[in-house]
C-alpha cells in the first residue's frame, strides 16, 4: 500500500471541483501548485469515500500499487490508496501519483456500491409492475380504486426499499457511525462460521467415489513416505488418525472468542481451507503482536518526563496533525511508562517517529517501505506499520512477517508480547477484531527551533520580517526578556550577507554613513537601567537620523519598557513610538520558555556537577514558578537565576518580587561570605574588570582584602559573575540594580560607591525619595534625616560628580526634582567654570 505522511502536503491541500483530464492539465495544474522540498510531486484525487469531492496536494513521490485507487484520506487529506472495485477501468499495474489521470474510473465509483444496490433494487421494480400489470389484467369488474390503491401502497414500499437501500449506502461508503466496519465485520463472520460448520456436511454429502480416492490418496505409500513425521511414529500416527477421524464427523465447533484466539499461541498446520485460515489467523495474531513490540520499544527509548517536555515544544504540530480531542487527552494524561499501553496506535508510531532522538530514520526515510536488507529498529518499525495498513486494506500476504517477528522477539524478548513488565492490557486488546484503523504516519515539528544557542521566538520571526520591508525595528521589553540574545540571533541571520556592528551609544546624535551593507545593533538604548536622556535635543536628533537611514543599512534597537515609559513621559517621541516598526518582547509561548529553560540549565551550574538535584526538576514546576512574576521583570532572568542560583527557585518570594529577593540576598552574602560580597560591589562599580590585572586601589576602601586572587577565585565560583577573555561582569544587568540598593541600605558601602561608581550607572539608578515606586530604581540620599549626617556629604559628592561630567549640556533629568539637587548643580557648574 502507498504510504503518506502529515507533513507539509496536508498543510498544503487545496479543495477543487475536478481534476486534471488529461497530461497537458495535469503539468499546468501542477506548475500552479509550485511543489518543492520534501513534497515535490503534485496530485489531485477524489477524497476517500466522498462521492464528487476533489483536492489537490503535494506530495512525496512512491508508487500506488495495481488494483488500488489513490485518493486523499478523509481526514488528514494526505496520499492515501483504496482497492478499486469497479468492473472495468481500474488500474492494471503500479504506478506514480502524476499518472492518475490515466485511471478515469478512480475519480467516479470505483468502490462499485451504488452499481450493485441498484441491480439489487430493479428486480423488485420489475416484479412489482409485472405484479400491478396482472391487478390491472385480473381486477374485476368496477375495481379500479382497488386497483389505484394497490398501485399507491406498491410504489411507496418501493420508494421506502430505495430510500433505505440508498441510506444504507451512504452509511457505509461514509462509515457513518462505524457501520462499514460493523457490515464487514459482520461479513467475515458469517463466512467463517459457514465455513466450519459446512466443511462437515461437504465431507459427508460427497459422492463414494470421492471418498474412495481419499482413502486411497491417504494408503499410498509414496504419499505417506513424503509426509509429516507424523506418519513415521507409530503412536503419533495413531493419534493424528483419530485426530483426522474426528474432523470429518465432528460437529460445527464454536467459534472462538477474541481472548481465546489471543491466548492460542500455537502453530497450526492443515491441508485444504482449515489449514489456510489458521495460518492466515496466526499471521495476523503474530501482526497484532509486533504491535505490542512498538508500545514496548517506545518504553525503552522514551521516558515520561521527556515525553512531557517534547509535547510542549511540538504542541501546535500535535494539535494540528491529532485533531480528535480523544487522542491529545490520552498524550496529557500519561503519568507514567505504563500508559503507553493506552495510547492510540497512530500516536506511539509518531512518539516513536519523532520523540526518541536513538531511532533514526530507515535509509529511504520515514513514509516509505525499507529494502529488503535493511533490517534495524526502525527500518522493523515502519514495516510493522506497511503490514498493519494492508490488513487494515484486507490484504494478508506479508512478505517480512516472519523475519520482523523473528527480530523483534531476539532483540526484545517475549516480554512485550506475554508480560512481565507491569504492563497493561492494551485498552483495545478485548476488541482487536474491530481495531482495524490504519497507523498514520506523522512528522511533527517543532513551535520553535534553538540556532547558535539562541531560541528563535516568535518575536524574534517578527523582527526578521520588518527587517525585510523597512530599516529600523525596535525591540521593546522588559529588563530581562532576552533582548540582547534577540539581537545576537538577528546578527547571526544576516552575517552571511551583511555586515554587522554593535554600537555602544545610548542615543544616536550624527548621520550613520557605512561603506557597505551593515545592520548596526544598539542594546540598552537610552540606558541600561534607567533613562539616561538628558534632553529633548537628543530625541529629536536621534529621531532626525533614523527616518534618514539609507537603503543599504538597518538599525535595531532594543530598549527596556519601564526606560521607554520613563523617557515618553518626560519627552516627545515621533518615529521611535510607531507601532509598525516596534515588536513586544515579553510574551513567550510554553514552547519558547522551555527551550529557553533547557539552554540555560545546559551551561549552568549543572554543567559543573553531574550530581546536581536540579537536574530532576520537572518544566512544570518551572512554569508554576514563573507564573508568580507581576511582569516587570523578564521570565528569561528569573529561569536563568534558577539554573545558577538555585535556593532561588525554591524560595517563591523571588518569583514574586525578583529585585527585593535579589537584595535580602546579597545582604545575606554580606554576613556569610564578606569577601564574596564586597568583591562583587567592586565589580558593580567598575562594571568591567580584567582578571589579569589587580583591582584598583580604593577597592582597599571597600575591603582589605580584595585582592586579584582573591577576587577571581570569588568570580569563577559565585555563580553571578560572567567571565570571558579573562574579563569579568556581572552576569546581569538586574543583579547590577540588585547590588546598588543593598549597598543604599549601609552608609560604609554608599559612601565608597557614591564616591567610585560610574555617573551614569547612578543617573540611571537614582530617583528623588518618594517616587521611586518601582523596584528598579533607588531613593536618592535623604538630606533632611539630620540623624545620618552622611547622607549630605554623600549627596553633594554625587551632584558634583554629576556637574563635573555634564557641564557643558543643558539638560533635563528626574532629579532636578528634588530641591537639594536643582541647587547645589547650577552652583557647582559656576564654580567648574571658573576652574
Amino acid at each position: 500500500m502507498l504510504t503518506y505522511t502529515f507533513t507539509w502536503a496536508g498543510q498544503n491541500f487545496v479543495s477543487v471541483t475536478n481534476c486534471p483530464k488529461d497530461a497537458n492539465g495535469w503539468e499546468l495544474s501542477s506548475k500552479k501548485k509550485n511543489c518543492y522540498g520534501d513534497t515535490p510531486d503534485y496530485l489531485c484525487a477524489a477524497i476517500e469515500n466522498k462521492a464528487g469531492e476533489f483536492g489537490e496536494i503535494c506530495t512525496k513521490y512512491g508508487l500506488t500499487p495495481s488494483n488500488k485507487c489513490a485518493v486523499l484520506n478523509a481526514q488528514t487529506h494526505n496520499l492515501d490508496s483504496v482497492e478499486c472495485k469497479a468492473a472495468s477501468g481500474c488500474p492494471s499495474q503500479p504506478y506514480i501519483p502524476s499518472e492518475l489521470w490515466r485511471y478515469k474510473i478512480c475519480y467516479g465509483n470505483f468502490y462499485e456500491m451504488k452499481t450493485t444496490l441498484t441491480q439489487n433494487i430493479t428486480p423488485r421494480t420489475t416484479n412489482a409492475g409485472s405484479r400491478n400489470g396482472t391487478l390491472v389484467e385480473d381486477r374485476p369488474i368496477g375495481g379500479d380504486s382497488v386497483f389505484g390503491a394497490g398501485l399507491a401502497v406498491a410504489v411507496v414500499f418501493i420508494v421506502i426499499i430505495v430510500v433505505v437501500v440508498v441510506v444504507l449506502v451512504v452509511f457505509y461508503v461514509t462509515n457513518k457511525f462505524g457501520f462499514r466496519e460493523k457490515v464487514e465485520q459482520l461479513n467475515t463472520d458469517l463466512r467463517q462460521h459457514f465455513q466450519r460448520s459446512g466443511r462437515t456436511d461437504s465431507r459427508q454429502d460427497s459422492d463414494p467415489e470421492k471418498n474412495e480416492k481419499g482413502s486411497l490418496l491417504h494408503n499410498d505409500p509414496e504419499k505417506n513416505e513424503k509426509g509429516s513425521s507424523l506418519h513415521n511414529d507409530p503412536e503419533k500416527n495413531e493419534k493424528g488418525s483419530s485426530l483426522h477421524n474426528d474432523q470429518l464427523y465432528a460437529k460445527p465447533v464454536k467459534n472462538k472468542t477474541k481472548k481465546e484466539k489471543l491466548a492460542n499461541t500455537t502453530d497450526k498446520k492443515e491441508t485444504g481451507h482449515r489449514g489456510k485460515h489458521d495460518e492466515t489467523e496466526h499471521n495476523v495474531k503474530k501482526l497484532r503482536e509486533l504491535l505490542k513490540y512498538l508500545v514496548y520499544i517506545l518504553k525503552q527509548e522514551l521516558v515520561v518526563n521527556d515525553l512531557k517536555e517534547k509535547t510542549v515544544i511540538h504542541s501546535k504540530s500535535i494539535e494540528e496533525h491529532f485533531t480528535t480531542q480523544p487522542l491529545i487527552r490520552e498524550l496529557q494524561s500519561v503519568k507514567d511508562l505504563n500508559d503507553y499501553d493506552q495510547l492510540d496506535m497512530s500516536l506511539v508510531f509518531a512518539l516513536l517517529r519523532n520523540f526518541c532522538e536513538k531511532i533514526k530514520a530507515p535509509m529511504r526515510g520515514w513514509d516509505y517501505e525499507p529494502p529488503d536488507e535493511e533490517n534495524n529498529v526502525a527500518a522493523d518499525i515502519e514495516r510493522i506499520r506497511f503490514m498493519w495498513n494492508k490488513y487494515c486494506d484486507n490484504d494478508l500476504q506479508f512478505k517480512h512477517l516472519d523475519d520482523v517477528y523473528n527480530r523483534m522477539k531476539q532483540k526484545f524478548g517475549t516480554v512485550p508480547v506475554h508480560g512481565g513488565d507491569g504492563n497493561r492490557k492494551h485498552k483495545d486488546e478485548d476488541d482487536f477484531e474491530l481495531m482495524k484503523d490504519k497507523i498514520q504516519s506523522v512528522k511533527l515539528n517543532p513551535d520553535c527551533t534553538v540556532e547558535e544557542g539562541i531560541v528563535i521566538t516568535e518575536s524574534i520571526t517578527l523582527a526578521l520580517k520588518i527587517l525585510n520591508s523597512r530599516n529600523v525595528v525596535v525591540l521593546k521589553g522588559a529588563i530581562g526578556c532576552g533582548k540582547t540574545h534577540a539581537l545576537k540571533a538577528i546578527q547571526n541571520h544576516f552575517k552571511s550577507s551583511w555586515e554587522t556592528k554593535w554600537e555602544d551609544t545610548l542615543t544616536i546624535e550624527s548621520e550613520i554613513i557605512q561603506e557597505k551593507p551593515t545592520i548596526l545593533l544598539y542594546d540598552n538604548f537610552f540606558g541600561r537601567f534607567g533613562n539616561s536622556v538628558l534632553s529633548q535635543g537628543e530625541i529629536d536628533r536621534t529621531e532626525k537620523v533614523l527616518k534618514a537611514v539609507g537603503e543599504d543599512i538597518k538599525v535595531v534597537i532594543a530598549i527596556h519598557s519601564h526606560v521607554y515609559d520613563e523617557v515618553k513621559k518626560t519627552f516627545r517621541l515621533d518615529f521611535l513610538s510607531q507601532k509598525n516598526i516596534t515588536v513586544e518582547m515579553d510574551k513567550l509561548s510554553d514552547a519558547e520558555t522551555l527551550l529557553i529553560f533547557k539552554e540555560q540549565r545546559r551551561i549552568g551550574h549543572c554543567k559543573v556537577d553531574s550530581e546536581c538535584l536540579f537536574r530532576s526538576v520537572g518544566f512544570q514546576s518551572v512554569l508554576d514558578m514563573l507564573s508568580k512574576n507581576q511582569g516587570h521583570i523578564g521570565g528569561p532572568f528569573l529561569s536563568l537565576m534558577y539554573c545558577n542560583q538555585h535556593e532561588l527557585f525554591f524560595d517563591k518570594a523571588f518569583s514574586h518580587n525578583p529585585v527585593q529577593t535579589l537584595v535580602q540576598h546579597f545582604l545575606k552574602v554580606k554576613q556569610e561570605s564578606p569577601l564574596l560580597y564586597n568583591s562583587l560591589v567592586y565589580l558593580m562599580c567598575v562594571q568591567r574588570h580584567n582578571c589579569q590585572e589587580e583591582p584598583m586601589k580604593w577597592s582597599r576602601e571597600i575591603g582589605k582584602d580584595i585582592t586579584k586572587d582573591a577576587i577571581t577565585k570569588m568570580f569563577t565560583t559565585s555563580g553571578c559573575v560572567y567571565v570571558e577573555d579573562n574579563t569579568a561582569s556581572l552576569a546581569h544587568d538586574i543583579l547590577t540594580i540588585a547590588l546598588f540598593k543593598s549597598a543604599a541600605e549601609a552608609d560604609e558601602y554608599l559612601l565608597r560607591v557614591v564616591e567610585n561608581c560610574d555617573v551614569d550607572v547612578m543617573l540611571q539608578l537614582f530617583r528623588s525619595p518618594g517616587t521611586a515606586h518601582n523596584d528598579l530604581y533607588c531613593d536618592f540620599m535623604d538630606v533632611n534625616k539630620k540623624k545620618i549626617p552622611n547622607q549630605r556629604t554623600m549627596a553633594k559628592e554625587f551632584v558634583y560628580r554629576f556637574a563635573s561630567k555634564y557641564r557643558n549640556i543643558e539638560m533635563v533629568h528626574p532629579l532636578f526634582k528634588t530641591e537639594f539637587v536643582s541647587e547645589k548643580y547650577p552652583k557647582y557648574l559656576k564654580g567648574l567654570s571658573k576652574n
